[in-house]
């Protein structure tokens, strides 16, 4: 699982959040991500990166690890 790579690779500094958008509660608070996911025609699932989705359809582990890398590096 993606996670514990994650947690494995980068430790506090990035964490891995599942969330499905058929449950009520997370269309709440999540309105906006999924209207834009809708909007534009993207297929489920879609990984999100700091507020950016960067893939869909297909889940890449090694491109998430990529992309989660890449972002700390910026953030440094």
């Amino acid at each position: 699982m993606v996670s514990s790579e994650v947690e494995s690779r980068f430790g506090d500094a990035a964490r891995v959040v599942y969330l499905d958008t058929t449950r009520p509660e997370v269309q709440a608070q999540h309105a906006e991500m999924i209207a834009t996911i809708k909007e534009n025609g993207w297929v489920y699932p879609v990984t999100v990166i700091d507020g950016e989705p960067v893939y869909e359809g297909a889940v890449s582990y090694p491109g998430i690890l990529r992309a989660i890398q890449s972002k700390l590096q910026q953030l440094a």
